[in-house]
């Protein structure tokens, strides 16, 4: 593997929605010499006084910029980026599924500049589509550290449409591991749950990305609101879990 100095690392966080890429990106951009961007192409801008997780130092998202030179796409998507990677140390930020889907020159970006691709995945689907539910009911999936937390938190999951939803998530992630590979984008699949589980599991993004492994990771910035098991959060578990069980996805269910 070429080792990059830390003062030329470009790279993304490539991901889909409810993945843990907030917590990952927030942890990563509080070691030192590392900026990482949340979503850069979400495609509308930051509400004026909301609080977000890391609004002292936010980079204005791809709408929120005035493109200096070119002003149509593709060549404001590549000004954006060259402008944003022109920053010094090592430079990242979160790029989502549907943003390559909205932005699909991204991808000639990406593999023309060989820039980094660390590929986030979640191995519980389910987890997921949980997740989901529970920003859409709370307006939120995380607090920010001494926010008080809501007691109880429980959602429905439309069971009819339930195995579709996994098979869509499924789908997704297999095909971007094939586009990864059709552009030959230099990257590493790192698992969500894994991370979480196991520390060391990070040493393989320090070696990929070549910076230095922090003596001690530091807390995220961010703190899941949901908790408790599927029973606890699903209120209609028993509905969910025998669809689960008669499918190929019955392991994802505790």
């Amino acid at each position: 593997m070429l080792k990059r100095s830390i003062e030329d690392i470009n790279f993304a966080i490539l991901t889909t929605q409810r993945s843990g890429s907030t917590w990952l990106v927030s942890l990563l951009d509080r070691l030192e010499n590392i900026q990482v961007c949340d979503e850069l192409f979400l495609n509308r801008t930051r509400t004026p006084g909301k609080k977000y997780w890391d609004s002292d130092v936010a980079y204005p998202r791809f709408v929120e910029s005035r493109s200096s030179g070119w002003s149509f796409r593709p060549f404001s998507v590549f000004s954006y980026l060259d402008r944003l990677y022109d920053r010094p140390g090592a430079v990242g930020f979160k790029l989502m599924y549907s943003h390559l889907k909205a932005y699909p020159e991204i991808w000639a970006y990406l593999a023309c500049k060989r820039v980094a691709i660390v590929h986030l995945t979640r191995q519980n689907y389910l987890d997921i589509l949980i997740s989901s539910r529970v920003k859409n009911t709370m307006g939120r999936s995380h607090i920010l550290p001494g926010e008080p937390r809501p007691e109880t938190i429980q959602i429905d999951l439309e069971p009819y449409t339930l195995i579709p939803h996994l098979k869509k998530l499924q789908h997704n992630q297999n095909f971007t591991r094939q586009l990864l590979k059709q552009f030959r984008l230099p990257h590493i699949e790192v698992v969500y749950e894994d991370l979480v589980r196991d520390a060391t599991q990070f040493d393989r993004v320090w070696e990929f990305l070549a910076i230095e492994a922090p003596a001690a990771m530091p807390a995220p910035k961010l703190v899941k609101i949901r908790r408790g098991s599927h029973a606890d959060v699903i209120r209609n578990y028993k509905e969910v879990k025998a669809i689960l069980m008669d499918s190929a996805f019955a392991h994802l269910i505790d």
